[in-house]
């Protein structure tokens, strides 16, 4: 097993520098993905031999390329079309810096976020505008030899495992893989309370197609509506004993990937995911 990590660089990679790099490697990470915050497209040919060359000076591989891009699940085919042209920029660019698997996020139909819920996310029709968007970044995935991977979040299309082994099936490709993460299931307080069943269920549908396993923890907020908010590592209520369990199972030498905290907590939550694997007797590395 080794540990990766997801949001240290997370930017238009003006600032990707010796120092951010040397950051993760020094708390021991394995390996760290990219995020852009703007098109893939903008990014030149020699900033992107920038970014790569500083990784390489660490030995430390770039695991994955994320960016943003229009609506790939939008009933208005402009902007459906320039939302997958966007992310098969990401393809390419991901192909050109020697990065193994390039990322897509489903999208949402609610304007103010792609992560953000509306009900048209999980009609049918829905489902076949993003199978159709997925098979047109595959044909350039395919060309270029770089896998797609994908993201996945109760409040999208990709809601639950049955429905994401379908779209990956519905597809046909063998270079989309999805970025397993057990948090991102979590939509109510049953689950919340008793994990387990859940992440048993997600592992047991999903690891043929297991590119990483994402890490993130949660705790239920003392609210009169239901309010399940990430933390830490370690702090909260995810059952990672049955998680790393699986995850080294399905995939003994493959990426559990920390993500979304800020600089100042990831120290904390690499020492707490490290000592829990340790505990359980996983070899690390």
């Amino acid at each position: 097993m080794k540990i990766g990590l997801l949001g240290l660089v997370w930017s238009d990679w003006t600032d990707v520098d010796y120092n951010r790099i040397r950051f993760a490697v020094e708390l021991g990470f394995h390996g760290v993905g990219a995020h852009l915050t703007v098109p893939a497209s903008t990014i030149t040919d020699e900033l992107a031999a920038h970014v790569k060359a500083t990784y390489d000076a660490q030995k430390v591989p770039l695991l994955q390329l994320w960016g943003p891009y229009p609506c790939i699940i939008s009933p208005d085919e402009t902007i459906r079309r320039a939302g997958v042209e966007g992310a098969r920029d990401l393809v390419r660019l991901a192909a050109k810096m020697g990065v193994p698997e390039s990322g897509v996020r489903p999208t949402s139909l609610n304007p103010r976020g792609d992560w953000w819920p509306h009900a048209d996310n999980y009609k049918p029709e829905t489902e076949d505008r993003l199978v159709r968007s997925l098979i047109e970044i595959l044909e350039t995935a395919h060309d270029l030899g770089i896998d797609v991977v994908l993201e996945t979040h109760v409040t999208t299309t990709l809601n639950t495992a049955e429905t994401i082994r379908r779209v990956i099936e519905r597809t046909g490709s063998n270079r989309l893989k999805v970025n397993l993460d057990p948090c991102n299931f979590v939509g109510d307080l049953q689950t919340a309370c008793n994990p387990a069943p859940m992440i048993h269920h997600i592992f047991d549908v999903l690891s043929p197609f297991i590119a990483t396993v994402h890490l993130k923890d949660y705790y239920t907020e003392d609210r009169f509506t239901v309010h399940i908010t990430e933390t830490v590592i370690g702090t909260g209520m995810m059952d990672f004993d049955t998680v790393l369990q699986r995850a080294q199972a399905a995939k003994p030498d493959g990426y559990v990937v920390i993500e979304h905290l800020p600089i100042n907590l990831i120290a904390l939550a690499k020492r707490n995911l490290t000592q829990k694997i340790k505990a359980l007797g996983i070899p690390l590395g």
